[in-house]
């Protein structure tokens, strides 16, 4: 597992949107629905992204978080370029999705397990880099940050 410790911003937040796209088949972003204090532009986030949209559920849990007695909706798409566009023009930096003014949480999965996981709230940002290729391509963004964490 690896660490970013410090908030990928512009560049690097570009450049890591899209190694997680060309890696990673679907991500997910969530709506807090213990949160009234969201904008309404974005509460249909299957029109947002488009055909991007697969499905949405309630959930108490997800690879970041556990909310334990309160649920969320989480939100799960496919990393089209289209979604890459709407993700890169609505913020530039990881830890800006969080509420009010956008979803929370964006996390990216590779072979139906979390290949990125993040807390915007916390500011907690890990990788779970499947392979040693994968690790240098992260290692190699400009402005990233990159720790390795061993168990």
């Amino acid at each position: 597992m690896l660490t970013i410790q410090n908030e990928p911003k512009r560049e690097a937040y570009n450049a890591l949107i899209d190694f997680a796209f060309d890696i990673c088949e679907e991500f997910q972003l969530v709506v807090r629905t213990d949160i009234l204090q969201y904008k309404d532009s974005f509460l249909d986030l299957n029109d947002w992204f488009g055909d991007a949209f697969v499905e949405v559920h309630e959930q108490h849990e997800w690879p970041s978080t556990n909310l334990f007695d309160d649920t969320a909706k989480v939100y799960y798409f496919k990393t089209t370029d289209e979604a890459k566009r709407v993700l890169k023009e609505n913020a530039e930096s990881m830890f800006e999705w969080i509420h009010p003014e956008l979803p929370e949480d964006l996390c990216f999965f590779k072979d139906g397990e979390a290949w990125l996981s993040s807390s915007s709230e916390l500011k907690e940002l890990y990788v779970y880099p499947t392979s040693v290729n994968e690790i240098h391509a992260l290692k190699n963004i400009d402005g990233l940050k990159v720790l390795d964490i061993q168990f």
